[in-house]
């Protein structure tokens, strides 16, 4: 059973995707939000590959501004929307049922960065290498963010255009990745001067492409 770690919806209980969906393990979800401990304070989030929802929905519990997950699985939509009402934070999350690329490439598309991606796609698949290149490539992470992508430990993912590798850590089989726009020596800001917003964006229709 999938549970909320910490934060105001601690210890609530999340609904399962049948299938093939893989959820962030609680250990695996645990060292990433310890990681990223306050900086997820105020910040607006990206959830690709959303699955159930529990990337996202931690980031919310732990303080996280707004939320917009994304997967291109119907089932794992209307999982991610109840596992929202469960916790109290359809107000602060969207979904859109499209592919990751896809949605990275609308945000930009449409002047929107957001603070932190956390990316979960399946274990193998090519996508997680394109997420970080047009993650990179279109600037889609704001000044002084994040990419996370978890992924097999044997899986190498590498700086890209726009993006350095900063960070990685191994939990048993899983990898954590974290990537940050323009190297690892460029400043922080301690606050953005144009906050990001992903909640008011326009989102067009549910994608029927299959492209992951």
């Amino acid at each position: 059973m999938l549970r909320i770690g910490t934060g105001i919806a601690r210890g609530r209980r999340l609904k399962s995707v049948t299938g093939a969906v893989r959820p962030t393990g609680s250990r695996v979800r645990g060292s990433l939000f310890d990681i990223l401990a306050v900086r997820i304070v105020d910040e607006t989030v990206l959830d690709l590959c959303a699955g159930t929802g529990s990337l996202g929905i931690e980031a919310l519990s732990r303080g996280a501004r707004c939320c917009l997950f994304v997967d291109r699985d119907r089932r794992a939509v209307r999982t991610i929307r109840d596992n929202l009402d469960r916790c109290g934070f359809r107000g602060t999350g969207r979904i859109w049922m499209t592919d990751a690329v896809r949605s990275l490439d609308y945000l930009a598309d449409h002047a929107c960065a957001v603070d932190i991606v956390l990316a979960d796609p399946p274990y193998g698949d090519p996508v997680a290498r394109e997420i970080v290149r047009t993650a990179g490539e279109r600037n889609v992470i704001a000044p002084g963010g994040l990419l996370v992508l978890e992924h097999h430990k044997d899986d190498h993912p590498e700086s890209c255009e726009g993006l350095d590798l900063v960070r990685s850590r191994t939990i048993g089989d899983t990898a954590l990745s974290f990537f940050r726009p323009g190297g690892p020596d460029q400043p922080v800001p301690a606050a953005a001067v144009n906050r990001p917003e992903v909640l008011p964006i326009d989102l067009p229709p549910p994608s029927s492409r299959t492209r992951r």
